[in-house]
């Protein structure tokens, strides 16, 4: 590393010392859960690392962070508004970590969960029509099986395998999508 990113790097780091509790007050404020607002800020203190050669002629660094946090966020909402218009699945937390645990995988940064929300969602959408009701009412939706069978006369045992056979294809479809 050469002096000019050695010093922007530690304007960098000053900086995101500095002003992280503020940048992560705005973005919690901002961003749906408080998750996706520590991930965009990590995610931008990130990007400017990694960009610390041509951020060392940006004046206002901590500017530049804080614009990159806050770009990241819009495009986190115009994504999910993007799916809500499609009419796309929406996959909550647990649903992620519970479909995710079948392909061994935890994603951990904004970029991946992100995508791997898109894969899901897809994946889902892919599913014959029965294993696809189970995975949005139960794993979803939230509602149990017991309520479930009663609503629609279906016994709790042929949900409860409709739903592990739409969780293994959903595993099979992400270790394809880990593969790409």
């Amino acid at each position: 590393m050469n002096d000019t990113a050695a010093q922007a790097t530690a304007t960098i780091e000053r900086a995101y010392r500095e002003r992280k509790r503020g940048f992560l007050d705005w973005a919690i404020r901002h961003a749906p859960d408080e998750s996706s607002a520590e991930d965009a800020l990590q995610d931008a203190f990130i990007a400017a690392i990694a960009n610390a050669d041509a951020l060392s002629m940006v004046e206002d660094v901590a500017g530049w962070i804080f614009a990159s946090m806050r770009n990241r966020l819009i495009d986190l909402w115009r994504r999910a508004d993007a799916r809500r218009r499609s009419g796309a699945v929406e996959l909550s937390e647990e649903a992620i970590e519970e479909i995710t645990a079948q392909a061994g995988f935890d994603p951990s940064d904004a970029l991946v969960r992100d995508e791997l929300e898109e894969a899901l969602a897809v994946a889902i959408e892919g599913l014959p029509r029965e294993q696809r009701e189970v995975i949005q009412a139960q794993a979803l939706d939230g509602h149990a099986f017991r309520e479930l069978s009663e609503k629609t006369g279906v016994p709790i045992d042929t949900l409860m395998s409709r739903k592990r056979r739409a969780l293994r294809k959903l595993a099979a479809a992400l270790e394809y999508w880990m593969e790409d």
